[in-house]
């Protein structure tokens, strides 16, 4: 028998002594590190029997009937629990309490532990209705037919693009790690959820987005647009929904220059597949980059038809300017976190009267 099958036919009880052992290591190194000037890499030197006790508590709750994903939370609790025990133990015995920071550098070893461990089982990104060849090849050859002529896009939109990216990219650093945190908690897994989309000229792309629905959520419909008020979304994730903050990680679809701050939103490979059978000009719609903000998302309501949402991608097309996109760019953030939070409006409405426009049709 190898060594690693040996550890994985271990029992629970060999896991909890296990556990407890390494508890007791961690109270013994904490005894001798509390009295002495330590260093930051002495410090260090405990994160991987943290990193261990993580995952042998993972273990323990393993066998426990619907605890499969619960376990990642118990045995991050267990062990911040323990971590702050073998810190305030020593310290009322030595009467020294200067060494907090090893509070906050093992917090981090303790969480970054328990989340490395949930992605590798249940993956590092969840990878939703990937097209196949021949969806992906389908699609391309009809947009050559029913896509049109090219357009030149307005002068300074790529710097303005990336400009405006790199910025809220730097601005949002602490608000991955807080929504990293919170996604996971609520359901340990991957946080990050990449939709194959339909980009520039009917190419698939991989648009990243933070996961804000249950794992799997698709698992027994297939793909499908989303639609207010969806129980399969996180609570966690209404939040993210309503704030727009789960389209985050688009900035770095950007940077890859797979998307523009300002354009027709992206449509999954899939469902642009099927709209093209009976809407051969929705092709239209990819002359440009899709956007993290769009026209039909920010002057419509959330659950328009396909074909409400290419009437608006053609006015966007067909009015297309640097001004437009500062214009759209501010309507949106006015959208998010203005007009979305106050009751018994029409948020739409005032969006169409700011950039005095009116609903097209096709």
């Amino acid at each position: 028998m190898t060594v690693h099958k040996g550890i994985k036919n271990f029992s629970t009880f060999q896991w909890l002594i296990i556990s407890l052992f390494l508890s007791a290591s961690i109270l013994a190194v904490r005894f001798y590190l509390v009295p002495r000037n330590m260093s930051l890499l002495e410090a260090l030197l405990e994160a991987p029997l943290f990193s261990l006790l993580c995952y042998a508590l993972s273990k323990i709750f393993i066998r426990i009937p619907h605890q499969d994903k619960k376990r990642f939370r118990i045995a991050l609790l267990i062990a911040v629990a323990v971590n702050i025990i073998s810190l305030v133990l020593p310290g009322l015995f030595f009467n020294s309490f200067r060494h907090w920071h090893l509070l906050i550098v093992q917090l981090l070893t303790i969480f970054i532990t328990c989340f490395t461990i949930s992605n590798l089982i249940y993956g590092w990104w969840e990878n939703n209705a990937p097209p196949s060849l021949q969806i992906e090849a389908e699609v391309f050859a009809s947009h050559q037919i029913h896509m049109g002529a090219p357009i030149k896009p307005p002068i300074g939109k790529r710097f303005f693009d990336i400009f405006l990216a790199s910025f809220s990219l730097l601005i949002s650093t602490p608000l991955w790690f807080l929504i990293t945190f919170m996604i996971w908690w609520e359901d340990p897994g991957p946080v990050l959820f990449v939709k194959n989309a339909v980009g520039k000229h009917g190419i698939n792309f991989k648009q990243l987005k933070f996961r804000s629905m249950i794992l799997d959520a698709e698992k027994a419909t297939g793909p499908i647009s989303g639609y207010e008020n969806d129980d399969r979304v996180l609570f966690f994730g209404r939040l993210l929904r309503k704030t727009a903050l789960d389209e985050l990680p688009q900035l770095i679809n950007i940077l890859l220059g797979q998307m523009s701050y300002v354009g027709p939103r992206p449509q999954r490979t899939v469902l642009v597949h099927g709209y093209l059978q009976g809407l051969p000009e929705y092709a239209r719609r990819h002359l440009v980059r899709p956007g993290l903000a769009g026209l039909a998302q920010v002057a419509d309501s959330y659950d328009i038809s396909p074909e409400e949402k290419l009437a608006w991608d053609l006015v966007y097309i067909d009015k297309v300017s640097l001004w437009l996109d500062f214009k759209l760019f501010f309507s949106a953030f006015f959208l998010v976190f203005g007009l979305r939070w106050m009751s018994d409006t029409k948020p739409e409405l005032k969006i169409r009267k700011l950039l005095n426009l009116e609903k097209p049709t096709l």
